[in-house]
């Protein structure tokens, strides 16, 4: 679609009707939505979008909506699906576990499955010993409080700010709802940046005797693929130690992304981590999440019954899952990440437009800021309506991608990153031209950060 813009007003007004036009059947859905669905899970703060994209069916990477649009997916199935839709092998492990066992039997009637995946986690995964399941990454990260609680008796949890750890009273921080939460969720946590190892160091130094745990995400997903300096997980993983605190790594949105093993084993975290949270793609696309870790820590006498977090039905996506999560898997979507940031780069070199490309193995972020981006302060500083505008311009031309952190997954072709990188190259152009040129507040600095 050609458009003749004149400013970024005309080019938003212009992007927004050509949405509009395409998804009609999702605007009459969305409307239909608000009669039984609360808004907090019918939209996208961030997403750009004027209403969600519905989605009739999928294939692979690919999804067809209501409205026909095909799209590439650029978040993997909301960050759930290392392998896509419709993946014929997982379908066909839940098929069989939905007509052999079905419902879920608890501690006392379990399903064989669930010590199977338990066993292949514990040899996957570095540092598990034991495992406990859960039916989300929320409640996995519940559990690992409770557990870092439990066996230091403290009571004050060192977190990264703008990280997330899903819907925890006590790891929810701005950027998400706030309301509704007990006044107590505000007290019992230090907040610190990512990629900052001075504070991290104060921070033990005031209150390490104190600490019940510190957590940390191995790349900070919400703000757009903020990844680590100077082994800023690492120092903190070895601060912990020496301490005595308890290290809890959060790998329920990127983990799955990175290597068979996870975030700690592509990182190379040494000593393994005490509690590590798996998520999201751990299920195959089904709700399946799991704190795996040492023995004294997982067999705290904690609190961690849930009717959903042995069914075998998903615990069968699972193991579907990790057969074929294979090493050569990881390293095609690492290899593609690195191709998709380097092409963005490239394109945005030629550009008056301030772009910082972000990101670490298959993880990409882009954000439009002079500044280099090491942590949600930055990401969060840079222009938000810019980020918004593009989101809008590469779906319109194709590419599904409503959250901050994205990139490949498995079935990707070489064709499928091209299609990626020309994408954004030609909306980011489109913004360029759009600016007034007499202004100077988007004019580019550096552009890259690279891994």
């Amino acid at each position: 679609m050609t458009i003749n813009h004149a400013s970024l007003q005309d080019l938003e007004s212009a992007w927004r009707v050509e949405f509009e036009d395409k998804h009609s059947s999702s605007a009459a859905a969305d409307r239909a939505a608000a009669r039984s669905i609360a808004a907090g899970q019918r939209t996208r703060f961030s997403s750009g979008m004027p209403h969600p994209v519905y989605i009739e069916s999928g294939s692979g990477a690919w999804f067809t909506d209501i409205d026909g649009n095909r799209a590439l997916d650029c978040n993997a199935g909301w960050n759930a699906s290392m392998f896509g839709r419709g993946n014929s092998y997982i379908a066909d492990a839940v098929a069989r576990a939905t007509r052999q066992i079905g419902a879920p039997g608890g501690a006392m009637h379990p399903s064989p499955n669930r010590d199977e995946f338990a066993e292949r986690l514990c040899d996957r995964v570095p540092g598990a010993e034991r495992v406990i399941f859960a039916p989300s990454g929320s409640e996995a990260n519940t559990y690992a409080l409770r557990l870092a609680r439990s066996i230091t008796g403290n009571q004050l949890i060192m977190r990264i700010s703008g990280g997330f750890h899903g819907q925890n009273d006590y790891l929810l921080q701005g950027g998400s709802s706030l309301r509704g939460l007990p006044s107590a969720a505000s007290t019992n946590q230090i907040d610190i940046d990512y990629n900052d190892l001075i504070s991290a160091r104060q921070a033990f130094d005031k209150h390490g005797t104190k600490l019940a745990a510190v957590i940390v995400e191995p790349i900070m997903t919400i703000p757009g693929a903020v990844h680590q300096r100077n082994d800023f997980v690492q120092e903190l993983r070895t601060l912990a130690l020496e301490n005595g605190v308890p290290f809890i790594l959060d790998e329920v949105i990127a983990g799955g992304r990175f290597s068979a093993g996870g975030a700690s084993a592509y990182l190379g975290l040494t000593p393994p981590p005490d509690l590590t949270v798996l998520g999201k793609m751990l299920g195959g696309g089904l709700p399946v999440a799991a704190v795996v870790g040492n023995a004294d820590h997982l067999e705290q006498p904690i609190s961690a019954s849930n009717t959903h977090a042995q069914n075998p039905v998903t615990i069968a996506a699972a193991i579907a899952n990790f057969d074929l999560a294979t090493d050569e898997v990881f390293v095609q979507v690492r290899q593609q990440g690195t191709a998709i940031r380097e092409g963005i780069r490239a394109a945005a070199e030629s550009l008056s437009l301030d772009v910082q490309v972000t990101g670490d193995g298959p993880c990409c972020g882009i954000h439009f800021t002079s500044d280099e981006v090491v942590n949600a302060r930055v990401a969060g500083d840079a222009d938000q309506h810019l980020w918004r505008l593009m989101c809008l311009g590469v779906t319109n031309r194709g590419l599904a991608i409503s959250s901050r952190t994205f990139g490949p997954i498995a079935p990707y072709t070489d064709e499928d990153v091209r299609l990626v990188v020309d994408v954004f190259a030609e909306v980011l152009g489109d913004i360029d031209v759009a600016l007034d040129s007499s202004s100077s507040k988007h004019r580019r600095g550096p552009v890259g950060q690279p891994s």
